[in-house]
């Protein structure tokens, strides 16, 4: 399944439904999930046939002048409406084997003192169900402080209450390629769009990956999310066996060097998914394996065996 989300900012004028028609002709998502339509119902429903969609969810634009929620789709897809407001999307979807889950489409609250009420909905909806989840839009906060570029520092407060958030509601970033920010104005650049999934969910599509699109008539860029985006990489690499070595728990730092290794790998250029910062962790632990625990042994058995040669 590919879904493409996007904040358009607004959907009223010729040119961004232009710019929408073109990203989707390109991509030919089966989903789209689209922020900031400005649409009511009328011009939700007349948007879905200019793409040739078949089925729609909307939060409609109370105002004219902002907000907006729209979740299309093909008919190939199933997917079953759950919750609707103002803020979020969600539904489950079913895969063709019956197996479900469920995808939420977010735009989080723009201002700072309302953000809480976007992570109270996270917990909320992580409370009513353990099935598979997606968590996929706009969420108007940044991560982690290597994720803005330009203007003041963001509050590590701030970033602490969405990480925190996430955390406690079991999800973990699913890391992107492309452009690592995905929201543009002036000199600023922040990376506020991202997809976020459980662990049932990476285990159900364990070839998922997201890619960070070009920038169209919008300040924010695409997203496209597929499930089957690593499918043919994997397929196309040996299979390596990955060996944790039960011996490593007895050594005092092996804690610290999985915390610095986890953090290395999400600070990189390109963030890594969960599957890369696994690997990125089993790397450096077999690097300190050798470094540490198993060279000065190594140098040990040379030292002895160039003394017993002198003998």
């Amino acid at each position: 399944m590919k879904l493409l989300s996007w904040n358009c900012r607004g959907l009223l004028g010729a040119p961004a439904v232009r710019s929408l028609l073109d990203v989707q002709r390109r991509y030919n998502p089966d989903a789209l999930f689209l922020s900031e339509t400005h649409l009511n119902e009328a011009r939700a429903e007349d948007l879905m046939r200019k793409m040739k969609m078949d089925h729609r969810l909307v939060a409609p634009c109370l105002d004219g002048r902002k907000s907006g929620l729209l979740l299309v789709w093909k008919k190939e897809v199933r997917i079953y409406s759950r919750t609707i407001t103002l803020e979020f999307i969600d539904v489950s979807v079913e895969e063709p084997d019956g197996q479900m889950w469920r995808l939420m489409g977010i735009y989080g609250e723009p201002s700072w003192e309302h953000k809480d009420r976007t992570y109270r909905h996270l917990r909320d909806l992580h409370a009513q169900s353990s099935l598979p989840w997606a968590v996929i839009g706009d969420f108007n906060e940044i991560l982690y402080s290597s994720e803005k570029d330009g203007g003041a520092p963001r509050h590590q407060m701030r970033l602490q209450a969405f990480q925190d958030a996430l955390s406690d509601c079991s999800l973990e970033d699913i890391g992107y390629e492309g452009d690592r920010f995905t929201w543009f104005r002036g000199g600023l650049r922040e990376r506020l769009d991202r997809a976020v999934s459980n662990a049932a969910w990476l285990q159900l599509h364990p070839y998922a990956g997201l890619c960070s699109l070009e920038m169209g008539k919008s300040d924010h860029r695409p997203i496209l999310l597929n499930t089957e985006h690593l499918a043919g990489v994997a397929e196309s690499q040996p299979r390596r066996k990955m060996k944790f070595e039960e011996r490593w728990l007895a050594e005092e730092s092996v804690e610290e060097i999985v915390k610095t290794a986890w953090q290395k790998a999400v600070h990189r250029g390109l963030c890594p998914t969960a599957r890369d910062k696994l690997n990125s962790v089993h790397q450096e632990l077999h690097a300190w394996d050798r470094r540490v625990l198993k060279g000065p042994r190594a140098r040990l058995r040379k030292a002895q065996k160039e003394l017993e040669a002198l003998m």
